[in-house]
């Protein structure tokens, strides 16, 4: 046997166990990446590393604890191949930047634009998603549940910001005009009023997103209305949060920069009456600028920043000379481990120097 026919991997005690129970392991990664190897729930990163003793392939191999007591014979067999090196398989970050840029390339502006010339982009199911997107499939459907998405014909697609702007703005005047309290949304009631302008399943996947489904109705409250149409009856609490978050993202995307103090009072002017704003709900999506005068916020979402460690840390001290730890941890927050904390992240790619008695951080490089 050539011994390029033949290449081994070291497995841990976990991908072992998937290997002995049957269960699927696939390599994912196009010509131009470095491939991964997923489990159903798990990523690893494949490396190649090199022995100094040589591993002969020894087919039917007999081990001595195979033999009976007492037993003394040889038994000849031929190496059909020696290896000199072995796959090894190192946990990694699910890679999952590439789903949302498939997405992007069709995004959902309702049934009117289907069709049309700016909407003839791609659209992917789940298992083609799980084709292109270097992570396990739980990996890509944690990813997917945590992005303004909606099965629409069997695929996934990802609602575009004005679209889904009107849409939630459409459930918050619902709720201002019914007077229903924030923590008591019907989920029938806006099917029955928004059917006509938005498909039913859009309407119920922007409440599950932007509010959490509640088990009681809460007390003092009326469940109205009888159970329709992906109605069941059901009834959300908005998330405070969330809606305040996208709110503060409708004034921010299209600015290059927002006097802060303006934004502030805008910000908490548009909101649904009984939320508040505060400004851990625009971490990773917007950055203040305080030696500014006046002071300005502008759009800065984590979400379109490099994947890769080294790259995000160039990005962000480009962006900024000097960082806080307050204000640099929302932007690597998602670039941590089990074993590899913000803190070990900041002393491997940033050095820590004092500044009006106040610790920031910047590159240990000279950036071009």
């Amino acid at each position: 046997m050539d011994n390029e026919a033949i290449r081994l991997m070291e497995v841990d005690e976990d991908v072992l166990a998937h290997l002995k129970t049957g269960d699927r392991l696939t390599i994912r990664g196009e010509k131009a990446e470095s491939a991964v190897l997923c489990t159903t729930s798990q990523t690893f990163d494949i490396k190649e590393a090199e022995t100094s003793n040589s591993l002969l392939m020894v087919p039917a191999c007999i081990f001595p604890d195979s033999l009976e007591d007492g037993e003394d014979k040889i038994i000849y067999r031929q190496v059909c191949a020696v290896l000199h090196d072995y796959l090894e398989l190192k946990p990694c970050k699910p890679r999952l930047r590439k789903l949302r840029h498939l997405l992007e390339e069709n995004t959902y502006c309702g049934k009117a634009y289907e069709g049309d010339e700016g909407h003839r982009g791609s659209k992917y199911t789940f298992p083609d998603l799980c084709q292109l997107v270097q992570a396990s499939d739980a990996e890509i459907q944690h990813a997917i549940n945590a992005l303004p998405v909606c099965d629409i014909d069997g695929y996934v697609r990802l609602l575009d910001f004005d679209y889904l702007q009107r849409v939630l703005f459409s459930i918050a005047d619902l709720v201002t005009e019914n007077s229903w309290s924030l923590d008591s949304v019907p989920l029938n009631i806006c099917l029955e009023e928004l059917h006509e302008l938005y498909p039913k399943d859009v309407i119920k996947r922007v409440l599950e997103f932007y509010g959490n489904r509640q088990n009681k109705v809460p007390k003092g409250k009326m469940n109205t209305g009888p159970s329709g149409d992906n109605g069941d009856g059901a009834i959300y609490k908005l998330d405070e949060d969330k809606v305040c978050r996208f709110f503060a993202e409708v004034f921010l995307r299209p600015t290059e920069k927002f006097n802060f103090k303006e934004f502030l009072q805008t910000w908490q002017d548009s909101v649904p009456e009984g939320m508040n704003t505060s400004l851990h709900q625009i971490e990773g999506l917007a950055l203040v600028d305080r030696s500014s005068k006046p002071e300005v916020v502008k759009f800065f979402p984590v979400e379109d920043m490099p994947e890769e460690i080294g790259d995000r840390f160039d990005h962000l001290f480009r962006a900024r000379e000097k960082w806080t730890l307050e204000d640099i941890r929302p932007y690597i927050i998602d670039l941590t481990t089990d074993k590899t904390g913000v803190s070990a992240l900041l002393t491997k790619y940033a050095r820590a120097s004092l500044q009006n008695g106040i610790k920031v951080y910047n590159s240990r490089k000279p950036l071009s």
